[in-house]
């Protein structure tokens, strides 16, 4: 694993758990409007060459302004890229959002999370790749669906960051980090 955007924040790694400190104005988004290309977030990074894998984790965030995050992300290049962040909301709730960027950024707010902490997943199959959300990290509810440019290319990227885009910065936990290479039959029925 490798620690990238380390200018823009920090991250400690003690056993199975991963602590950023994002700097403020930090994002990576890629505004459909065209008006901003932000990719500046401390993120941390491992190669995977396996076609069939999940990455799953406990985030927990210390929201404090609009769109402060934790988020899992699939990178296929620079241009196709996908993440699920647990995120704070423009009217100040805990969100689940997913956004999906090929070469701009599709923007989804999923639904509004009420817990301390929520568990975040992504599944790729070799080709395609879905984005889940859970409550106890056994049940997860399916949150989204979608392909991007070289997701059937390996290796790809995969991993965790945090971003602080409106904010003076965001404290953003990791624990119980999963990476596994299980097939997900169905996406739709808990699994």
């Amino acid at each position: 694993m490798t620690v990238e955007g380390a200018a823009h924040g920090s991250v400690a790694v003690s056993g199975g758990t991963a602590s950023f400190r994002s700097d403020g104005k930090t994002d990576w988004f890629f505004s459909p409007a065209g008006a901003a290309r932000m990719a500046n977030v401390p993120r941390l990074v491992w190669e995977t060459a396996e076609p069939v894998f999940s990455l799953s984790a406990k985030v927990s965030v210390d929201f404090a302004s609009a769109y402060d995050a934790g988020a899992l992300f699939i990178e296929a290049d620079e241009e196709n890229w996908a993440k699920v962040a647990f995120e704070y909301s423009a009217d100040q709730l805990p969100t689940i959002v997913s956004v999906v960027t090929r070469s701009t950024s599709d923007d989804s707010d999923g639904p509004k999370f009420s817990g301390a902490f929520v568990y975040l997943r992504i599944y790729c199959d070799g080709k395609t790749s879905a984005l889940h959300f859970s409550e106890d990290g056994k049940f997860w509810k399916f949150l989204r669906w979608f392909t991007i440019t070289g997701l059937d290319e390996r290796p790809v990227k995969i991993g965790l960051g945090a971003q602080s885009p409106t904010g003076t910065g965001v404290t953003a936990t990791f624990s119980d980090v999963e990476l596994n290479f299980d097939v997900i039959a169905d996406l739709r029925n808990g699994q």
